[in-house]
């Protein structure tokens, strides 16, 4: 079979390419930038290239490259802004897999005549009544299937994710099995297009925004002090506030029509439900009321809940009250075998 590996430099796609051109398979690199030019993106590309082109080479497989950064700009980085400003913490993997990633590298796949894409994400691909699905994969900690749950049954029906039933130390081992030039490389944490993590310059240099004073107040709408920009904080959030109060702080909310946060004890970010914004599926079509298990960040270990759809929402009520749930986050529903059943953006949580 002739399939196309998204290689990205690192060492999961490395070793995906090479696990398939052992198998046999007809492998062709691809490999994509997403950021716009400027002196680190540049550099960070380069190098990215370098090390998926040293693997080609070394593996005798051709290796192609493709731009998208303007498409990135315009559904991930924009987007992300955009989110940021109105007061919520959007994740921006799970836009990119569906709107940039997949799409557009299964394009190029097609017209370089491969059948099928492999990334080197960890999740499992599964496939029940006519429906693909993807469900966890074994090493937890490392887990992607989360970021994927918008992707469509046409994307799933031409992605193959060979890593799905390793673990990293599996990766690993095998990179120094065969002595893979990568076998030592870290993996990358951090947004992809903020450098250091540091979103705050990012935003304010990519939208010329200019941070707007406004009010901290109380749940009871008592003035606790002022902030200096509402995308500067987000839920949970402790540190950084400069109120003086007897017990610890956090933002618990964030109005941008009013331009206010509300700060509050650690019992006030206590959740006990939320609504998506959209509502996307996978295993099978949820048609009103069903108890899953819910992960609204990507680290978090599933908890259970209610899922009941409405129209083109889902509702969401948890069997115990949450912690952590932020809007712009994404809301990922599994069963009992880990398998996704869907999701949506989180709009709304209530207490």
């Amino acid at each position: 079979m002739k399939i196309a590996v998204a290689m990205s430099g690192g060492i999961d796609s490395s070793v995906t390419a090479v696990m398939l051109k052992d198998q046999g398979h007809d492998v062709v690199g691809i490999t994509a930038r997403f950021l716009p030019s400027s002196d680190i993106n540049d550099t960070v590309y380069a190098a990215a290239v370098n090390d998926a082109k040293k693997i080609a080479d070394l593996y005798n497989f051709p290796h192609y490259e493709f731009n998208f950064s303007e498409i990135f700009r315009k559904h991930v980085i924009d987007y992300f802004c955009e989110e940021y400003l109105s007061g919520k913490t959007p994740n921006p993997c799970v836009i990119c897999n569906r709107f940039v990633k997949f799409s557009e590298l299964i394009k190029e796949a097609d017209n370089l005549g491969c059948e099928m894409i492999a990334t080197g994400h960890y999740a499992i691909k599964k496939e029940k009544n006519g429906r693909l699905y993807l469900t966890m994969s074994p090493d937890h900690s490392k887990d992607q299937s989360y970021f994927l749950f918008m992707l469509t049954q046409k994307q799933l029906a031409k992605s193959i994710f060979p890593l799905g039933t390793m673990t990293k130390t599996d990766i690993r081992l095998f990179a120094s099995k065969i002595n893979l030039p990568l076998k030592d490389k870290a993996d990358s944490q951090e947004i992809c297009f903020i450098p250091d993590n540091e979103y705050i310059p990012f935003l304010e240099n990519y939208t010329g925004t200019k941070p707007r004073t406004g009010n901290i107040i109380s749940s009871g709408g008592k003035v606790l002090g002022k902030h200096n920009g509402i995308y500067r904080y987000t839920i949970g959030q402790r540190r950084g506030m400069g109120i003086a109060a007897p017990e610890p702080l956090y933002v618990t909310s964030i109005d941008p029509v009013k331009n206010q946060i509300t700060a509050g004890p650690k019992v006030e970010l206590l959740i006990k439900s939320l609504e998506t914004k959209n509502c996307f599926h996978m295993k099978y079509e949820i048609k009103d009321e069903a108890r899953l298990f819910i992960k609204s960040r990507s680290t978090q270990r599933p908890v259970e809940g209610i899922v009941t759809r409405i129209e083109d929402r889902f509702k969401v009520v948890f069997t115990e009250p949450q912690i952590g749930i932020s809007p712009g986050q994404a809301a990922v529903f599994y069963d009992l075998e880990n398998d996704i059943i869907g999701g949506g953006i989180i709009d709304k949580a209530y207490n």
